[in-house]
């Protein structure tokens, strides 16, 4: 906090609700792919389908994918349209020679890792 006028305190805005960060991704790769390891891992159908209607994958092609991401691959942090108080990391990158677009989050409650997006970009 900066004190400006005596009595009178300025405090630096609070970030607004749903605003979107392209900087910096709100769970570390080390986290998820530790996660991913240890078999703390759900990944939502739809991911699951789309990943194999696209690249032929399945779950462990899945996970492979996501022991590769690097910190480049970031894209952006955005909070759920559909979960409130959820905030997503979205991740672009191409892995063995697919173009996929994903994004997950770390469950509070189970601290499972759910990736609820898996498809071609």
């Amino acid at each position: 906090m900066t004190t400006v006028n005596p009595g009178v305190i300025m405090t630096r805005p609070k970030r607004k609700p749903g605003r979107r960060s392209y900087t910096k991704s709100l769970y570390q790769l080390a986290e998820v792919i530790q996660k991913i390891n240890n078999g703390q891992v759900l990944i939502n159908k739809n991911a699951e389908d789309d990943a194999y209607q696209q690249f032929g994958w399945g779950l462990s092609d899945i996970k492979d994918a996501y022991r590769k991401l690097r910190p480049k691959h970031f894209h952006k942090t955005n909070v759920s349209k559909y979960i409130p108080g959820v905030a997503i990391d979205t991740y672009k990158a191409t892995i063995n020679g697919e173009q996929i677009y994903t994004h997950f989050y770390i469950n509070d409650k189970s601290k499972l890792l759910v990736i609820n997006s898996f498809h071609e970009q």
